[in-house]
């Protein structure tokens, strides 16, 4: 391949010259080839590992008789390339090159001529910018070879370092891919290489140690590695590891794989650091946008697209704060430089104006917002505000044309401004749904109001007069300015009336509310019309949701209730109904109209609470670890007792899953929840180590679980509302007595419906002392960075614990008669449990919802089933073709609720009965899959439209996965369309029930540990039964043993059934069908007696009962038939004769009696890439 010329300043030091004439020299790479490597060969090659230069091994060079220098003018991977190009140079340039008279002439010759054929080699295309350089795209080349992967698998980065391993390190190169972590090294002839799944990560850690200095420690279930010496920032690798292991967990809990970002290829973006690789790029924003989601509690599709440095105007105290602008495609947001200071978030949605305020010659760079609600946002000292403008008029463009859907809304823009000219009203954009008029559009409090006196009384109208001058000051609405006097009101408290607005402000609900208008009243017609189980769990849970308030005594809070958690269960299956929710909506309904209370539920679920509300509370499981965590930080004391009572890891899983609700009075609760949507999950952790703290000498004394778990409850119950009194600030309030009674709300004040603090003798604590007590200890100590960091940590360990139960569950399962050994079937079920990840990562439809939605156990689909049926069993080890049909019937025999998937249980069955059983156990499950209704012969199985690829598959037999290539079009055969009940529609009900009894009878009779009498077996499944012995044993070592044995045993048992047969009576109107199922029969035979190596005689031999036969007369449509010849009966076979005639031959006795080796297999197979993409159409040829 011909190259731009290159100056080469030392052209030997590790290169061999092959062949030389006085202008040019073709040489080799020491080292490269199957000859004898010396000492330097070794040297080159680690220098080309360590330092990531091997290039191609093959170059050629000119130089000129008097220059030092030489030049590179071609490279090729393989001898005979540069063999050409050396040919073409000799016949078509040197000879010219003699005619020249200085030697510079030759040199500027020769590099236009060779720019010249590169130029012509090459086509012109434009040279994308965000394209991957050649550099990254060999190292990725290199990163394929060397572990074999995939195509569909994409290498994000590759960093130097050091493998730290006995008895000495090993420097190479750490490759960091979507769902793998590689690493490779060469040192002096010895190779090193660690391939590790993501999924597969149970911790991840920085370390410091003298041992491992400046390391990254990475544990699995079975080894734990370190990486050391990373030439580049070690930080940056680490947050990438990080990241890619947060993706696989997060693939372990919600089943979704990763799918590229296009947007970024055409985005407009100023400054950017350009990265090697795409993917990389693509990691970095999705962090930076999940970060700035988080901040601003914005929708999960939100996604940043820049940053600015700049000031904001604050009116309320007449000054600018300097921060950061962020643009998205919805939002402008900006935040301060000093932590909680100002926070503004201005929806484009609400902008009608963006110009410039400024004079640009003076050097005032301002850009002004203005709102639909009349108000004004002022951004000075912008580092760049044309691009800002551009940027925003990009952005604004966009989410206006969204918004309106094509109506007449149109942008005029200008070098200075750009306004929108024409805006739907709310009411044209939420149309009334008349089939929801009840929705209940105010708060439940409003319909159940209770008298309020006395101290309370005044409480809330203070509260409603500060809240009333800070919305005057500071704004109201989703861009009202939010300062740390937003923080203090708060941590105060918030008024009734305002309540709801607050929460939906801080929560982003508000925004879900602007953006899906009406989606409310669609999802509760959708969602009561339908009946789940998700729905029958709501119905139990209804009554006993806040018992202690009337309005959930009368219909009109039940129906509410009812509707909010259904229309969320229908709106995201995947969470559906969790018990705890019962209670945060309930709460919610009281303070909020209908459909603000399911936004917020939306919010709190998916965005607030991530995870927490999974089948597996996943998320509640891994703060609890955080407060543990934070606990042993904080409270080490504390800690180290209540570990010692086996209480950590489930102290705080209520508190945090129900807010607080199930553990105090709600009307105490409320309070929390108000520090909640503003804080987020920080002001629960900050509360729940601050009452740790304070009944930390009260629980040291405790000697036993129940003991402190009666005193947590019993302080927890106690919590109850005071009177607000100013609060000095220096006081240590955890060293002041609580208040007296008298400074508490009078008794027989109502406070709240039935509140429990009625019920308690036992004051503990004040609520707002609580609340003040959490921020004044806490606030600075914990930080979001600190708890997202802990989050990650612990999300590892919690992930694959939950995947070890799962494991467990699904060893427990197994029945006690299958002989494999644990470690065994736990080698197996992670085997199968990687392809489905693989699968998931792909995005395969096949793998969604492959798992129990009660159990959470792995199930097997079909094209898993296939795979593993292949690769283990004796019975498909040739991977015929033809098989698929009895593949497709053990599925089938299995699969006993028709929905198209396998257990774990039933997959290592299936094992045992075909290669580890005795031999009347396997021809036991061999006689009963050709019997009906399994094997039904006036229903077609499914067949292979393919080729005949049988050689390709015998070559390929020995990898995992791969051979089934082959069977691509056997796929549709066997998903969950096909073995669905509901995808054969002429069957009607009785017979599904019928035929399901059926199979129930013959699964039975396969799996059970005493022997249960089988039907005999009529000619027509005899001959079928017969056709798969010649399809199992295709490519055998013994094939031609075997053959002559089933030829033999087949004669026997056709002379056996001719000798028992009767004849049948007279001929039924079904003639015609008998008629077909012969010839059918014909025709199996004829097919098998075309099987290489099979005897002549064999079709004689087959076709014995065939040869009887009379052909049936023709039939009018009147249904009277004329009959010239009886037909005789078929013949038919009882399983004891089978298993007899089988027993006479040794071939069969030999093959039928070979046990497989599970563990052998399994290790044989995990050197092999075992992944490939679910339609196994892109398998890489190496």
């Amino acid at each position: 391949m011909w190259v731009k010329p290159e100056e080469v300043l030392i052209a030997g030091a590790f290169w061999v010259t092959e062949q030389t004439n006085m202008y040019f020299a073709m040489q080799k790479r020491r080292g490269h080839g199957h000859g004898k490597k010396g000492l330097a060969s070794l040297l080159v090659g680690t220098i080309d590992s360590v330092l990531d230069t091997k290039p191609p091994p093959y170059r050629i060079l000119h130089q000129t008789p008097n220059s030092e220098v030489y030049y590179l003018i071609a490279y090729a991977m393989t001898s005979k390339e540069i063999v050409e190009d050396w040919e073409w140079l000799n016949k078509n340039l040197l000879n010219t090159l003699f005619n020249f008279d200085h030697e510079d002439q030759i040199t500027e010759f020769v590099r236009c001529k060779i720019e010249s054929l590169v130029a012509h080699s090459q086509p012109s295309t434009p040279v994308l910018e965000d394209a991957e350089s050649q550099v990254f795209q060999a190292s990725s080349d290199k990163f394929h070879r060397l572990f074999e992967m995939p195509p569909e698998e994409k290498l994000i980065n590759y960093y130097p370092c050091c493998y730290l391993i006995k008895p000495f390190p090993r420097q190479g190169w750490l490759y960091l891919s979507l769902n793998h972590m590689c690493f490779y090294s060469y040192i002096f002839g010895g190779e090193t290489k660690i391939i590790l799944r993501w999924t597969d990560v149970i911790g991840l850690e920085k370390t410091n140690t003298y041992v491992a200095p400046q390391s990254i420690h990475v544990s699995t279930r079975h080894t734990d590695y370190y990486f050391s010496w990373f030439i580049t920032n070690k930080s940056e690798v680490f947050k990438l590891m990080s990241q890619l292991a947060n993706m696989a967990m997060r693939q372990l809990i919600d089943q979704e794989g990763f799918h590229e970002d296009t947007d970024l290829l055409s985005k407009l973006s100023k400054n950017v650091p350009k990265n090697k690789s795409y993917l990389k790029r693509d990691l970095d924003c999705r962090a930076h946008s999940e970060a700035f989601r988080a901040t601003f509690r914005l929708s999960p599709d939100e996604k940043l697209d820049g940053t600015i440095n700049c000031a904001m105007w604050t009116p309320f105290n007449k000054r600018n704060e300097k921060g950061t602008l962020y643009l998205s495609n919805n939002y402008v947001c900006f935040k301060s430089k000093i932590e909680d200071s100002l926070m503004v978030i201005i929806p484009l949605r609400d902008v009608l104006v963006i110009e410039n305020a400024g004079n640009q010659a003076a050097g005032e760079s301002t850009v002004l917002f203005t709102t639909k609600h009349k108000t004004s946002f002022l951004v000075s000292q912008v580092d760049d505000r044309d691009f800002l403008l551009q940027k925003l008029s990009e952005l604004l463009s966009k989410t206006h044309h969204n918004r309106s859907g094509g109506d007449s809304t149109s942008l005029s823009s200008s070098s200075n401004s750009f306004i929108l000219l024409e805006s739907a009203s709310d009411e044209e954009r939420n149309p009334r749904n008349s089939q929801c008029d009840q929705v209940l559009n105010q708060p439940l409090i409003d319909a159940f109001p209770m008298p309020i006196h006395g101290d309370v009384l005044e409480i809330e109208t203070n509260r409603y007069k500060k809240w009333t001058k800070h919305f005057e000051d500071y704004g109201r609405g989703v861009s009202m300015y939010r300062t740390s006097e937003t923080a203090e009101l708060i941590t105060k408290g918030i008024p009734d009336k305002f309540r709801s607005e607050v929460w939906l402000i801080f929560s982003g609900a508000i925004n879900d509310i602007s953006t899906h208008p009406g989606l409310y009243a669609k999802l509760v017609d959708q969602a009561l019309a339908k009946k789940d189980q998700a729905n029958d769990e709501i119905e139990r849970d209804l009554h006993r949701s806040l018992p202690e308030h009337p309005a959930f005594h009368e219909a009109i809070g039940i129906n509410a209730l009812r509707r909010v958690l259904s229309a969320y269960a229908f709106r995201n299956p995947q969470i559906g109904y969790c018990q705890a929710m019962n209670m945060i909506a309930s709460v919610l309904l009281l303070y909020c109209s209908e459909e603000e209370a399911f936004w917020l539920l939306v919010a709190i679920c998916e965005r607030l609470l991530p995870d927490y509300y999974n089948r597996r509370v996943v998320g509640a499981q891994v703060d609890q670890h955080v407060m543990d965590d934070l606990l042993e930080k904080h409270v080490p004391k504390l800690y180290a007792h209540l570990q010692k009572l086996g209480l950590t890891g489930m102290i705080c899983l209520s508190w945090f899953l129900t807010l607080f609700l199930s553990v105090m009075s709600y009307d105490c609760a409320v309070y929390i929840m108000d520090c909640f949507f503003y804080e987020g999950v920080k002001a629960a952790f900050q509360i729940a180590l601050t009452m740790l703290e304070m009944k930390e000498d009260a629980l040291l004394k405790c000697r036993d679980e129940g003991e402190a778990m009666q005193l947590l409850n019993e302080y927890l119950s106690g919590i109850y509302l005071i009177k607000e009194e100013p609060i000095d600030i220096g006081e240590d309030l955890s060293r002041t007595p609580s208040p007296p009674i008298s400074m508490t709300v009078p008794a027989g004040t109502p406070v709240g419906p039935k509140s429990r603090m009625e019920k308690s003798h036992n004051k503990s604590v004040a609520i707002s002392t609580l609340i003040y007590e959490s921020y004044r200890r806490f606030s600075t100590q914990i930080s979001r960075k600190e708890i997202e960091s802990l989050r990650l940590k612990y999300r590892l360990k919690v992930v694959q614990n939950l995947e070890e139960q799962s494991m467990r569950t699904a060893m427990r399962g197994i029945p006690k008669y299958v002989p494999f050994d644990k470690e065994e079937l736990q080698e197996l079920f992670l085997l199968l449990r990687g392809d489905h990840l693989w699968q998931v990562a792909c995005g395969a439809a096949s793998a969604l919802n492959s798992c129990d939605e009660h159990s959470g156990a792995q199930l097997i689909n079909a094209e898993q089933f296939r795979n593993a049926f292949i690769a283990f069993t004796p019975w498909g080890k040739n991977a015929n073709p033809n098989l698929a049909p009895l593949i497709y019937r053990i599925f089938k025999l299995f699969d006993a609720d028709c929905d198209g998937y396998l257990s774990f249980s039933e997959v290592v069955q299936v094992l045992y009965l075909t290669g580890k059983a005795d031999i009347t156990k396997k021809l036991n499950f061999f006689f009963i899959l050709h019997l009906p209704p399994l094997l039904d012969a006036t229903i077609e199985t499914p067949t292979l439209d393919l080729e005949d690829h049988t050689a390709e598959m015998a070559a390929e037999a020995s990898e995992f996965f791969c051979s089934v290539e082959t069977l691509t079009s056997e796929t549709d055969s066997l998903s969950l369309k096909s073995l669905s009940p509901a995808s054969n529609s002429s069957r009607t009900n009785s017979g599904d029930c019928r035929q399901s009894d059926e199979l129930s009878a013959l699964r039975s009779a396969a799996v059970s540990e005493t022997t249960i009498p089988l039907p005999e077996m009529n000619q027509t499944h005899f001959i079928a039964m017969w056709k798969t012995l010649y399809d199992i044993f295709m490519q055998h070592q013994n094939e031609q043993d075997l053959y002559h044995a089933v030829v033999k045993v087949g004669t026997l048992l056709t002379s056996l059934g001719d000798a028992g047969k009767t004849l049948k009576g007279a001929l039924s109107p079904f003639s015609n069908r008998v008629t077909e199922k012969e010839s059918k029969v014909e025709d199996a035979v004829d097919c098998a007696s075309e099987l290489p190596g099979v005897l002549n005689s064999r079709k004689q031999n087959l076709s014995l009962p065939l040869a009887s036969k009379t052909q049936d007369e023709t039939f009018g449509a009147t249904g009277d038939s004329a009959q010239k010849n009886p037909l005789p009966g078929e013949f038919k076979i009882t399983f004891e004769q089978f298993v007899a005639s089988v027993l006479t031959e040794p071939a069969l006795d030999e093959f039928f009696n070979t046990k497989i080796d599970l563990k052998n297999s399994i290790e044989r197979f995990r050197s092999k890439r075992l992944l490939r993409h679910t339609s196994l159409s892109s398998s890489p040829e190496y």
